[in-house]
């Protein structure tokens, strides 16, 4: 073999093995992990991986390693959307972004939360808010309090909050309607209005799900009776969002708070809370009890009285304990 034929040979010899070593490197390199300053990055419409690396602190050696990368597993085009990023190698991330795994977020309505809370939620969320004051949503019972499932709704970053909420509160009215349809005949309740606002109550009453049908049997007693409902929870929702976490007496003699249920006749004008399944079908599906008072025994539940006599010695038990 010629001295030219052989050096030719000895060159295409190292090229390949260069370009393998090259490859090789991507690859390596590929399986650390990203540095960056946030925990997400968001890629734009129509932006390129190029441009992606650009926003990157990384020396030229390893961005030609990861253009590489990205070149041989064929990851083309960049998706636009949210994503994770945090503890994510660079192989996982540009294959994230390359399909379109963009991050997913959770909004989480606690059963027994107001819109005040919402509102909280909502701000320090990633979704976009387009239902200022929820008037986005379904207003068929003169409230919206209420009428929104407690669920973990999952969105995409930038989501409009309406696409959330109108999720939430389609299926609460599906299933407060099918449980109305099986309401008990002997029920008080006039309204599935009715029922979802002394569902509410029940549901900042209850210590627990297993006492749910006998707190919503004593309401519909007192209100089979026209007896005061005198929940506590209810003065507290009036005095919101300024409530300064005590009810003193002059609150409860206050005639100007509408959901004051020691001075209105009946239920307040609407719910005070988001409301589990389990507090409305006790409410739904129950009836009156022979019970007309009930307290806090300081064990997460609470002792039932048939008469005011009873309570009052139960009320002193349990002051004297605490």
């Amino acid at each position: 073999m010629s001295s030219k034929k052989s050096k030719a040979v000895f060159l295409t010899f190292v090229i390949a093995v260069s370009g393998i070593a090259f490859l090789g490197s991507a690859e390596s390199f590929a399986h650390s992990k990203v540095n960056y300053h946030e925990q997400s990055y968001t890629v734009t419409n129509g932006q390129s991986f190029n441009r992606l690396l650009g926003d990157f602190e990384i020396s030229f050696y390893n961005k030609l390693l990861l253009k590489t990368f990205i070149k041989i597993n064929g990851l083309n085009l960049a998706q636009a959307g949210h994503y994770n990023i945090e503890d994510l190698s660079w192989r996982t991330f540009l294959k994230s972004i390359a399909i379109g795994a963009v991050k997913i977020y959770k909004f989480e309505i606690i059963p027994g939360s107001n819109l005040y809370d919402l509102e909280a939620l909502i701000k320090n969320s990633n979704l976009t808010h387009d239902c200022k004051n929820f008037n986005c949503l379904d207003n068929r019972y003169k409230f919206i309090e209420g009428t929104l499932k407690p669920d973990t709704y999952f969105y995409k970053h930038l989501s409009p909050v309406s696409s959330v909420l109108k999720k939430s509160q389609k299926e609460f009215f599906k299933t407060s309607n099918n449980l109305w349809r099986k309401r008990h005949p002997d029920n008080p309740l006039q309204s599935l209005s009715d029922a979802i606002i002394l569902a509410s109550i029940v549901e900042k009453e209850a210590g627990n799900d297993n006492e749910k049908p006998m707190i919503a049997g004593v309401f519909l007693h007192r209100l089979a009776l026209d007896m005061k409902l005198q929940a506590d929870p209810t003065i507290i929702y009036g005095l919101l969002p300024d409530f300064n976490g005590d009810i003193t007496k002059a609150n409860l003699r206050d005639k100007n708070n509408s959901y004051n249920t020691y001075q209105i006749p009946s239920l307040p004008p609407t719910p005070i809370s988001s409301i589990s399944q389990s507090s409305l079908e006790a409410v739904i599906l129950g009836v009156a009890n022979e019970y007309l008072y009930f307290v806090a025994n300081g064990r997460g539940a609470h002792d039932f009285s048939r008469t005011y006599k009873e309570h009052l010695k139960a009320v002193k038990r349990y002051q004297l304990n605490q």
